[in-house]
């Protein structure tokens, strides 16, 4: 009798387990099924934007959050996303950029194609701002500033009558609508200027690699530029070769020498800039 009900025990715990496992795969399925589906790159854009008005996110961490959060309820149809690439024929992931290697000036880049209407660029606070094109992809800016530590040389700076600026990170970050990085590139440093000259500071530059079916960087380099007494930089660069297969489409594959840098000047500003060509 003992034995018998141990042996109905234990069928009795399978079959609560496999009940638990049932429904809680059950659920996921459902919650996969429940995803708002969307279908233009405009109403994906404006929905984002709405989210991430709401979160406010106030450094890259939460903007990612944020972005995972959005996307965790939402999803882009894939048919519309082919559709994109088969009317557009567009042959390279980021928008209007060819692989013809030509220099190009991310900033102007981008002002231009506001200034036709084909992008638009949403200020979510100081530190972030995002730029959505008329395409899949988006741009995501980031900057973080912190007070710049004392170090040995300081005596040497303070008799020289050099002042240190603000130590800043600028990390720009191309995604598309299927929440994959494509990369990001982040540069760190400061400056010391005195009113009649100006010397970079390097703290360190790095990338971050995209989740894509292609994806290489070469000849990365962190280092510092100067060009008289009021211009230097801080930079990371490198050559980035990355694709994606478009379902229905093929093959998309672009390659872009990418550049993020800071600059600054005798007076103590320092600029955030990105270039790609």
């Amino acid at each position: 009798m003992r034995k018998f009900k141990k042996t109905l025990f234990s069928i009795l715990g399978f079959v609560l387990i496999l009940s638990s496992f049932t429904f809680a795969t059950g659920s996921k399925a459902a919650s996969a099924s429940e995803k708002n589906e969307i279908n233009s790159i405009k109403e994906y854009q404006d929905l984002l934007l709405a989210t991430l008005k709401i979160s406010n996110p106030k450094d890259e961490e939460q903007l990612e959050n944020a972005v995972d959060q959005f996307n965790s309820k939402n999803v882009f149809n894939d048919k519309a996303l082919t559709k994109y690439y088969v009317e557009s024929n567009s042959k390279t992931i980021l928008p209007y950029v060819d692989n013809t290697k030509k220099e190009l000036d991310i900033e102007k880049y981008i002002q231009s194609n506001i200034d036709i209407g084909q992008f638009t660029t949403h200020k979510l606070n100081e530190n972030i701002s995002v730029t959505f094109t008329n395409t899949p992809v988006y741009f995501i800016e980031s900057t973080t500033e912190e007070d710049t530590p004392q170090n040995s040389s300081d005596v040497e700076i303070a008799a020289a009558k050099y002042k240190n600026t603000k130590t800043y990170t600028h990390s720009y970050t191309a995604k598309n609508f299927l929440n994959m990085k494509l990369f990001t590139v982040k540069a760190k440093g400061y400056f010391q200027y005195n009113g009649s000259d100006v010397k970079p500071k390097l703290n360190d530059a790095w990338y971050t690699k995209g989740f894509l079916s292609i994806w290489q960087v070469s000849n990365w380099q962190k280092s510092t530029y100067k060009k008289g007494s009021n211009y230097a930089e801080v930079y990371g660069r490198g050559n980035f070769h990355f694709g994606l297969e478009i379902n229905g489409y093929g093959l998309v594959v672009q390659d872009q020498y990418i550049k993020v840098y800071l600059t600054g000047n005798k007076k103590g500003t320092v600029n955030k800039k990105t270039s790609v060509k």
